[in-house]
């Protein structure tokens, strides 16, 4: 692992080409000075308690994590602009590409039930008015996905489909502990030559993983209490995909998700958590990151190896 991707890298000078807004953060697309690539700018999260969160370096970590589990995703790094923490992460989209989000997939496509949502839009279904998240179902998203073919990236088995890639985001999201995994934060590139085959974008947008926003004094009895901890790692749900009451935890969802893909694609996401070697993030979060606190540090290390744990056990059956 590159530990450069630890260091803070100042972004106050870098040109400004596009604000959008998400949620309560603005977020800037910035131009590398250097390079001219663009590269998606978002501040930390400073709520009404005045403690600063931690979705800067949730978002790195949980980039790490994806490299070493080989699921194809956005570059992203630590950064300050005007002495504020924050994280960049590079664009996905490559020239000749748009990108559409997963609810404009579902939408176009007509899939079964689905209502699109946004931040500001929540829709129920008429005839189901007890489903929250109508139609954003891994089978729906299967359906769209079969004839999209995997980011370039992606090592995995020849003849693979982009949901047997988007197998390894539900798979990488339970062990992140990333339950913000929605119809925007999935996408499919689709080129402006007709002779190009669409793909599914790498993963991006990590920033709500592994409890970026609890407390260091709730970390803290987590890890006094080894059975606290395992239960707030159980609390992790798939609230983002349709459900009714309480919806199911990420690790049931990811191994829904490797039933539903391909048997070869099955056997990869499996070989690839069995040897999953999670030592180059742990040695990271014990070195020290920058606007990381130590019981942030610890309560994540730990985590990652309890859904890991958990994860094998669903998945592969080993323990």
């Amino acid at each position: 692992m590159d530990d450069s991707v630890w260091e803070r890298i100042d972004v106050s000078g870098w040109p400004v080409r596009r604000v959008e807004a998400a949620g309560s953060n603005k977020v800037l697309w910035l131009k590398h000075p250097a390079t001219g690539e663009l590269w998606l700018h978002k501040n930390i999260d400073v709520p009404a308690n005045g403690v600063p969160q931690g979705e800067d370096w949730a978002e790195v970590t949980a980039t790490q994590v994806a490299k070493l589990l080989g699921v194809p995703c956005a570059e992203t790094s630590l950064c300050l602009r005007e002495d504020v923490r924050g994280s960049i992460s590079r664009s996905v989209i490559p020239d000749g590409c748009d990108m559409n989000e997963g609810g404009v997939v579902l939408e176009t496509a007509g899939v079964c039930g689905y209502f699109r949502q946004t931040d500001s839009r929540k829709v129920r279904d008429p005839k189901r008015p007890r489903v929250k998240r109508p139609g954003h179902t891994l089978e729906n998203i299967r359906d769209v996905l079969e004839g999209v073919e995997p980011p370039e990236a992606f090592a995995g088995p020849s003849g693979s489909t982009g949901f047997d890639v988007f197998v390894g985001f539900t798979i990488l999201d339970a062990l992140v502990a990333n339950r913000d995994r929605h119809e925007q934060n999935w996408a499919v590139l689709r080129p402006r030559l007709i002779d190009e085959p669409e793909r599914l974008a790498p993963s991006f947008d990590h920033g709500g993983s592994l409890g970026y926003n609890v407390r260091d004094e709730e970390r803290l009895r987590c890890l006094e209490e080894p059975a606290r901890l395992e239960k707030w790692a159980r609390r992790g749900t798939a609230h983002r995909f349709e459900h009714v009451g309480t919806a199911q935890p990420l690790v049931d969802l990811a191994l829904q998700a490797v039933g539903l893909g391909s048997a070869s694609g099955a056997l990869w996401w499996r070989g690839r958590l069995e040897a999953l070697n999670l030592e180059p993030v742990h040695a990271a979060l014990m070195s020290g990151i920058s606007g990381m606190s130590e019981a942030a540090a610890t309560f994540s290390s730990r985590l990652l190896d309890i859904n890991l744990g958990r994860l094998r056990d669903a998945i592969t059956g080993s323990g």
